[in-house]
């Protein structure tokens, strides 16, 4: 009997794989371990902290401190076992944890393989084993290289954006996805509405509701390719207009809408935001913990399609619950951006339903999440509703109204009985706006043909005044949207991006609201892009992704990349630390030196720039409304004070989480005593 040790990434899969592997393979001993993700991390020193050198180009790499304990137990277990299975997730930051976790038993002389798996069931994890690998290098060095361009650009950049503007930090991907909210936001903010006129015709009798959209001249109105009705010419409309409509043009196109399609990682993200309204980071969490109990698949992925093997089961399986002539091959969009390593987000299981799982799941976010998935899988294997889009155009003095209506001859996915109760399952449009389903009553009374007149009293003529919208700021979901379409950052990156934001106070946003960016992102994001430019424009972030995309595939050396961008970012952060030295306004206490940003624990300060020469320590702060303020010293009254205030919020934080604590071991034991009943 052989001891395979099998290390994982996340603690809560361990029982279910170490059942897996002792019903699939009885005749060995299976020991199932967690490393907990990440065991280590570039180590902080050297040249500006970054751990790397700088003439190989090679990390440094340190034990995470939290670790040490977990990594013994997992060193301790390799000395007696006869191979060692590294399973973490199947992506590059899965790679390079099997690599440092590989490295833990370098002197050990042991058989070390690689296996990954995109879902948690018992046919996926045996096969894994069946098909045991080495771990691929590439996927390493990409990941790595990942690490220490984050190091190079965060580490310097946010040290001169500090120096600077007392803001504390910028980001590789972060500060790209600020410049997209703050271009938008000042977009809105300049944006000046131009009135105008909305003509149509309403004739309720006969079921018509007919804009007009061309002139004279057959040119479009209320376009900004040409122009708006305006007072004056809304008038001579109005004038010139008659009784009769002559339809000059009749058209009827075949349609079939299908509004969903395989889940990447960001369209879920999207969808949850917009259908369930729970932000980006409920989101993630609860679908890593609907993967790790194997009930849909794993769920960083940028691909949009399914494997044949679970088309074929899902087509059986619409056959048999509804229709087989409701199945149809979904839709694969292609996307140059993306990296296709694994299948769309599904069910593992097409047959554990919503009302199955419902006894399954305890957890609400959970629950609402997987619906989500289930139904939009589903839908995206139907036919959508399909029909004709009838098309009537009228003339009327020369100008040019238009009837449209859609005829559904078959309402596909429309017509199922979902029984959700929330909004799991609704139909969103490319907008996220949901799709509003054709009545029946508003079928209009005309004949489908061309070359005839109806008569419509002018007292129908509806003459409506507005003005044209801003863009709409983006929310996370959107967000998301616009950063995968550009090619800026990954699946496993999408959800850090808004939590960084938030949490370095650059924008602000509640659930389901659009972002909002706040003075500190403009003031850094104004900073990034006049002296950085070069490296956070949208394009050179994009294209950083795709040679980190041709590092995974051993296609492009990244040492004299990294060597480059080191370089060139180095010289330009020395020089705008020179500049950040002397400030532009004048010490309020010594009248002599200038107000220049200081390193603080306490946010945003600035101190006088004689410090180092007359002792001149003058400082002030931001406060929440964007003011300064000086600070003074306080008494020995306030100190004993404040020190009080702390012990007690600290007795009442260690209060709150005791009683935490206790309510979970109580209701484990109670779980525990439930299954031994």
């Amino acid at each position: 009997m052989s001891k395979i040790l099998v290390l994982l990434e996340s603690p809560a899969k361990v029982a279910k794989i170490q059942h897996f592997l002792s019903e699939g393979f009885p005749e060995n001993e299976y020991v199932v371990m967690a490393s907990g993700g990440h065991i280590n991390k570039i180590a902080d020193k050297g040249v500006a902290l970054l751990g790397i050198d700088l003439e190989t180009m090679t990390p440094t790499f340190v034990n995470e401190k939290t670790k040490k304990e977990n990594i013994s137990n997992i060193k301790k277990a390799g000395k007696t076992a006869d191979l060692i299975v590294l399973a973490s997730d199947p992506d590059r930051e899965g790679e390079a944890i099997a690599w440092h976790l590989a490295n833990l038993f370098e002197n050990m002389n042991k058989e070390i393989k690689r296996i990954t798996f995109d879902e948690i069931t018992k046919n996926a994890v045996i096969k894994s084993f069946e098909n045991m690998q080495e771990i691929d290098q590439d996927l390493v060095n990409a990941q790595t290289t990942r690490q220490m361009l984050d190091k190079i650009i965060g580490y310097l950049v946010s040290k001169s954006l500090q120096k600077s503007t007392g803001l504390m930090s910028a980001g590789r991907v972060q500060t790209p996805a600020l410049y997209i909210l703050a271009e938008r936001a000042k977009e809105i903010n300049a944006f000046v509405p131009t009135p105008y006129h909305k003509i149509s015709v309403q004739d309720d009798s006969q079921k018509l509701s007919m804009p007009l959209f061309k002139d004279k001249n057959n040119s479009n109105f209320n376009d900004e390719k040409t122009y708006w009705i305006t007072d004056e010419i809304a008038q001579n409309i109005l004038n010139e207009l008659t009784e009769d409509y002559k339809c000059i043009d009749y058209k009827a196109n075949a349609f079939e809408t299908r509004s969903f399609s395989p889940y990447s990682t960001a369209n879920m993200l999207v969808d949850g935001f917009s259908k369930l309204k729970l932000s980006t980071s409920q989101i993630t969490v609860a679908a890593q913990k609907l993967y790790e109990a194997g009930l849909v698949t794993y769920i960083r992925t940028d691909s949009n399609r399914y494997s044949a093997d679970f088309i074929n089961d899902a087509k059986t399986y619409i056959a048999n619950r509804w229709d087989e002539k409701l199945y149809a091959d979904p839709i694969v969009k292609k996307d140059n951006n993306a990296q296709d390593a694994h299948e769309s987000i599904r069910p593992t299981d097409l047959k554990n339903t919503p009302d199955v799982i419902e006894t399954q799941l305890s957890d609400a976010v959970q629950k609402r999440l997987y619906t989500m998935i289930w139904w939009n899988t589903i839908k995206s294997l139907m036919h959508g509703p399909s029909g004709f889009n009838h098309s009537w155009v009228f003339d009327n003095s020369g100008y040019k109204f238009k009837q449209t209506y859609q005829e559904v001859l078959n309402p596909g996915y429309q017509a199922l009985k979902t029984n959700t109760k929330h909004d799991e399952d609704i139909e969103l449009d490319d907008e996220s706006d949901e799709v509003i389903k054709t009545e029946l009553d508003q079928v209009p009374m005309l004949v489908k043909e061309k070359d005839f007149v109806i008569k419509i009293d002018k007292s129908l003529i509806k003459d409506e005044t507005t003005e044209t919208k801003p863009p709409r700021m983006y929310n996370p979901g959107t967000l998301i949207k616009e950063l995968r379409s550009l090619g800026i950052g990954r699946p496993s990156t999408y959800n850090p991006i808004l939590t960084k934001l938030k949490e370095r106070e650059y924008v602000d946003f509640e659930r389901s609201k659009p972002i909002e960016v706040t003075n500190k992102g403009f003031d850094a994001e104004k900073f990034l892009y006049a002296n950085y430019n070069d490296f956070f424009n949208l394009g050179y972030t994009a294209d950083m992704e795709a040679k980190l995309d041709l590092i995974s595939e051993g296609k492009f050396n990244n040492v004299d990349w990294l060597k480059e961008t080191y370089a060139n970012l180095s010289t330009k952060v020395k020089e705008e630390i020179e500049k950040a030295k002397t400030g532009t306004e004048i010490c309020p206490r010594c009248h002599e030196g200038t107000l220049v940003f200081i390193k603080t624990r306490f946010g945003r300060g600035r101190g006088c720039s004689n410090f180092t020469t007359t002792k001149c320590g003058y400082r002030e702060y931001q406060q929440p409304d964007d003011t300064w303020k000086e600070y003074v010293e306080p008494t020995p009254e306030q100190r004993e004070e404040n020190a009080k205030k702390r012990e007690e919020f600290l007795a009442k934080r260690k209060e709150y989480w005791d009683n935490r604590r206790k309510a979970k071991e109580e209701k484990a034991a109670k779980i525990k005593e439930e299954k031994t009943k």
